[in-house]
């Protein structure tokens, strides 16, 4: 069964909001580590940092060490609360977080994205003009900028910054590294819409038979996918694709570390393999085999 994010997901990204950015104010938010800010520009529009909702920790760490090699470092915000850091070769890529116990009527597990933007008070005046929903106004984490958790008016989850200082440079992305974003919505016009409303710098490519693939890009360099989910019963969300040089490998690794195959291998029209996984507790997620002699979707 295909598991992502239903209408629970939205008591996750509360719970996310109280751990991760300091919702309550008992939590010392300046121990939450930046975004890997090697860069001094900001990039609006790139998706600079993932968040790991999980209601399995330890089945996640196991799952993910074993199938990418990233290593978790925890980090104490005080009153008890932890949030644990995921690194790639030595580089910051994304936060894991204890969804356990947030809700008993839907499996919360999930992948968040978050979305460099430019300026959080047009941001969310254009959130608000579409229709979204506000989870966390926006407010200051010292070491990242500021911060809001949202849905999009389709409902796709994600959390919005305006970085402090700069965001983490475009690089090829090697295997392990983060590939690529996509939205599976149930309306992309709409989607397209939005979110160039959000980032003004989004310009809209069409690709694939009658255009029905739409690539968001900013400066001539594709930043996210949209496309129509293929799946009707599943809620709007986003999906992150992480680089594997071997999908069919990866995607039988997975399996043996307790983890799902949703779509097995399969070409992708715009180049390599890809696949559909589940970790052990049902967080989606995509692996897909990327040359870099082709490098278009480079850690972006």
């Amino acid at each position: 069964m295909i598991r992502f994010p239903r209408s629970g997901g939205r008591l996750a990204l509360a719970a996310l909001m109280l751990i991760v950015a300091g919702g309550c104010a008992s939590l010392d938010t300046a121990r939450i580590p930046p975004v890997d800010t090697a860069g001094i520009e900001p990039i609006p529009g790139k998706i600079v940092w993932h968040d790991l909702l999980t209601e399995d920790p330890a089945a996640a760490r196991r799952f993910y060490a074993g199938l990418f090699g990233w290593t978790f470092r925890d980090v104490d915000l005080g009153r008890g609360q932890t949030y644990t850091v995921i690194e790639h070769e030595g580089r910051v890529i994304g936060g894991l977080v204890d969804a356990r116990g947030i809700s008993r009527e839907a499996n919360v597990s999930q992948w968040v994205p978050v979305l460099s933007i430019a300026e959080m008070d047009a941001a969310m005046a254009a959130l608000d003009a579409a229709g979204g929903q506000v989870f966390q106004a926006p407010l200051e984490i010292p070491q990242r900028g500021r911060l809001a958790v949202v849905a999009d008016p389709q409902g796709a989850l994600l959390t919005l910054l305006e970085p402090r200082e700069g965001d983490p440079p475009d690089r090829p992305a090697r295997p392990g590294d983060w590939l690529w974003s996509e939205i599976w919505t149930s309306d992309p016009e709409a989607t397209l819409a939005f979110y160039q409303s959000l980032v003004s710098a989004y310009r809209v490519e069409r690709v694939g038979e009658n255009g029905e693939y739409r690539i968001l890009s900013t400066g001539g360099i594709p930043r996210v996918g949209v496309v129509r989910k293929p799946v009707e019963r599943i809620a709007d969300t986003w999906l992150a694709y992480v680089n594997v040089a071997d999908p069919a490998a990866t995607a039988a690794a997975a399996e043996r570390l307790g983890g799902e195959i949703l779509l097995p291998v399969r070409d992708d029209p715009r180049g390599g393999e890809v696949a559909i996984l589940n970790d052990p507790a049902g967080a989606g997620f995509l692996v897909q085999s990327w040359e870099p002699a082709t490098e278009q979707k480079a850690n972006r």
